[in-house]
């Protein structure tokens, strides 16, 4: 009866700490799994030679097409959380981030090509969250640099282009983070989406009339389990 009675009387301090108080500062590592794809834009463009003029045949000027492709792809993500605040809160991460997409290329005359493009970025989003006893709300904005990406995208478009591509990815992107998560003791698992509200790329696309462009975002489901060390 004693254990039981300081049992009771301890509960209203636990349920605090654990859901209405808890510690001012939190920091902790996670990881996880992106499921992102690319958003393009329908483009129809000419077809270059290496020194830049427009393809024909019979005299007529020959187009291809890129099209979306609603396939995802999947990365690993993976870095740290600093949660400051108890039931309101403000989260600065540093996240490594793996992410990519799909879109098809259609050629004129040619077998049609289905281009996998991946890249890794480092990503900063700054969220500001809410906790409902265990569950926590969170968003905010994102600012995401690419460190790193594969040679698909740029070699898809070099033929439709005159213009150097090496530095298309190489620019940061703004964006926002938005989802939920639960926290049981020191895990904390998350689901978020991430949009774009900036361009990943702007590559200018020659035609004979003028030079237009083909840009796109990305956008993903994540989801990762972290764990508060402090």
């Amino acid at each position: 009866m004693k254990r039981l009675l300081v049992l009771l009387l301890g509960l209203p301090a636990i349920s605090y700490a654990q859901f209405g108080g808890g510690k001012l500062f939190s920091f902790g590592l996670k990881a996880g799994a992106n499921f992102s794809q690319l958003n393009t834009l329908e483009l129809k463009t000419p077809r270059l030679t290496s020194g830049g003029v427009p393809v024909t045949s019979g005299g007529q000027i020959v187009y291809d097409f890129f099209r979306n492709n609603d396939s995802r792809t999947t990365g690993i993500v993976g870095g740290a959380f600093f949660r400051f605040g108890r039931k309101l809160y403000i989260q600065p991460e540093l996240l490594v981030s793996a992410k990519g997409g799909k879109f098809d290329l259609i050629q004129t005359g040619l077998a049609s090509q289905s281009i996998d493009v991946k890249f890794t970025t480092f990503d900063v989003p700054i969220l500001i969250g809410f906790k409902l006893g265990p569950l926590r709300l969170n968003a905010g904005p994102l600012m995401s640099l690419t460190i790193s990406e594969d040679k698909n995208l740029k070699d898809s478009f070099r033929q439709y282009t005159t213009q150097p591509i090496n530095d298309t990815f190489k620019q940061a992107v703004f964006g926002y983070h938005a989802g939920v998560g639960l926290s049981l003791g020191g895990f904390q698992l998350d689901l978020r989406y991430e949009g774009n509200l900036s361009d990943l790329s702007q590559i200018g696309i020659k035609t004979p009339d003028n030079d237009t462009r083909f840009t796109t975002k990305s956008t993903l489901w994540q989801l990762t389990l972290g764990y508060a060390i402090l």
